[in-house]
């Protein structure tokens, strides 16, 4: 038999392979619904024609479960109305473990198992931002097991959890995330779709979390004059500092995108307009971290070499236009708020107004951060401990969060995890940082149409670290997808072009 016979041949076994291995993975599905009860009967019949679409095109699987961690999972899950609670509504939940994320999470791991039985290639684990990402999971799950802290132990002094699921299995579900997604997103049109889903969510969530601060409809607290609330699309943006953080990354992939493609006519006023919604939406947040944040974003948008005359005018406009939008649209409450920032608008004793307790109670938050560290120094006390362990340690009683990345990483997973996760940061920044000096990578990506999102995502990196600063960020979704399209591009094209690169 010639060559182009026997690779038909093995074609068609491939494909029947995975024929067999849909019917078989769909049947075991629908056993699993059936089994809960006659009420899933529906869920079965979508879950299996769910799965024969997944087996096809994986990328849509993780595509799915992406949207389904930001849309409903994050934290206890509240009523939503208005659009995001519309939306939210259209996606299936399920209970307990027999939830559609897990579900679909399960048949894709038993799908990349196939894949690498069939395959045998194994080379996305040379990839060392996942393999740190794998470390991290490791370490923190570690600590959590010897902490000797459970739930009966918080219930005892009046505490409850705010998180859906223990704070161990959710590590390990966005570990699996990161490895799906970096697994089976590999095509440059695969990637344009990841991203496309987070920017559409993005714009979404700003929509209506600008309309929730200027309504007052939504609000779970005393600052209804804030944007988020429990109407927002991306459940865990209902906290302000993170809503400012997805409205800045979402602008972010918007102006790289439209500086590549040369975006004319109505493309480039529909990313004008949204670029616009972005930056009003910080300011309705009224997070003084969300407005720094998007300041150093800004410096690192137009600091980028090869800034052309024209970029930097259609920039300059841009944030004209928005301040003038700011000006005429967020509150007077929330302007006062945002620019009440201590030691730089104002002297200790002149701080006054909304806000104003704020970097105190900050700093106190810190010195208690340390005590606890002290308590466990290599590994800490545990991830998700944080609540208990400063309430028992706080003389206040308080059981506030960190509102610090860096300081909850510390006190949770002690130095260990501390260190690993800078080492993870600073690889998967220098990795593409490679890529964008390099000529040879740059010439390949830019005929892929992938050289604006090098850029952009190393921008992300760089301003999810200083929003990390302020809020507590690196256990969420949006970290295990900014390191999983850094990881993919890295292994895409720095990978395959080891030559050394000129610093």
């Amino acid at each position: 038999m010639n060559t182009a016979g026997q690779l038909r041949r093995l074609t068609v076994e491939s494909g029947g392979r995975q024929v067999v291995l849909t019917l078989a993975a769909a049947l075991g599905v629908g056993l699993i619904s059936l089994l809960a009860g006659p009420e899933a009967i529906i869920l079965s019949v979508a879950l299996t024609g769910m799965a024969m679409v997944v087996a096809v095109r994986p990328q849509w699987g993780v595509a799915l479960i992406l949207l389904m961690l930001m849309v409903q999972y994050g934290q206890r899950r509240y009523e939503r109305e208005g659009v995001a609670g519309g939306l939210a509504a259209l996606l299936p939940a399920g209970s307990g473990l027999l939830t559609i994320n897990n579900l679909l999470g399960l048949f894709l791991a038993l799908l990349l198992v196939y894949h690498l039985y069939r395959d045998g290639d194994w080379s996305f684990l040379r990839s060392r931002i996942l393999q740190l990402v794998l470390l991290v999971t490791a370490v923190l799950v570690f600590s959590g097991m010897v902490s000797s802290i459970d739930v009966q132990d918080q219930a005892a002094v009046g505490l409850s959890t705010t998180s859906a699921q223990s704070p161990l299995r959710q590590l390990v579900s966005r570990a699996l995330f990161m490895v799906l997604l970096v697994f089976f997103v590999q095509k440059p049109r695969d990637l344009r779709l990841i991203v496309g889903l987070f920017v559409a969510l993005a714009l979404v969530t700003a929509w209506s979390g600008s309309s929730a601060a200027l309504t007052g409809a939504g609000q779970i607290d005393a600052g209804d004059y804030r944007a988020g609330g429990l109407d927002v699309l991306i459940q865990s943006t209902k906290n302000p500092n993170r809503l400012a953080m997805i409205a800045t990354l979402g602008l972010v992939f918007i102006w790289e995108y439209s500086q590549a493609h040369r975006a004319q006519g109505w493309l480039r006023w529909l990313a004008m307009a949204s670029m616009l919604l972005m930056i009003v939406t910080v300011f309705l947040t009224a997070s003084r971290g969300g407005l720094i944040g998007l300041l150093v974003t800004g410096m690192l948008l137009f600091v980028r070499r090869r800034a052309s005359a024209s970029r930097v005018l259609y920039g300059l406009a841009i944030a004209a236009v928005g301040l003038m939008l700011v000006q005429e649209v967020v509150p007077e409450q929330a302007l006062e708020r945002i620019t009440n920032i201590p030691g730089l608008s104002q002297t200790p004793d002149e701080v006054s107004g909304a806000g104003a307790g704020s970097a105190e109670r900050r700093q106190y938050t810190y010195a208690i951060g340390f005590e606890i560290w002290k308590q466990a120094p290599v590994v800490g006390v545990g991830p998700g401990n944080w609540p208990y362990v400063r309430f028992m340690t706080d003389p206040l009683r308080s059981a506030a969060v960190a509102h610090n990345s860096y300081l909850a990483a510390l006190a949770e997973g002690g130095l260990t995890t501390f260190v690993l996760y800078l080492v993870l940061f600073y690889v998967a920044l220098r990795d593409l940082g490679r890529c964008q000096r390099s000529k040879a990578i740059a010439q390949r990506a830019r005929a892929e149409g992938l050289e604006w999102l090098i850029a952009a995502t190393r921008i992300s990196l760089m301003a999810f670290l200083v929003f990390s600063l302020f809020s507590d960020l690196w256990d969420l979704v949006f970290a295990y997808l900014l390191l999983g399209i850094a990881a993919i591009l890295v292994r895409r094209y720095h990978a395959a072009d080891m030559a050394p690169v000129a610093a």
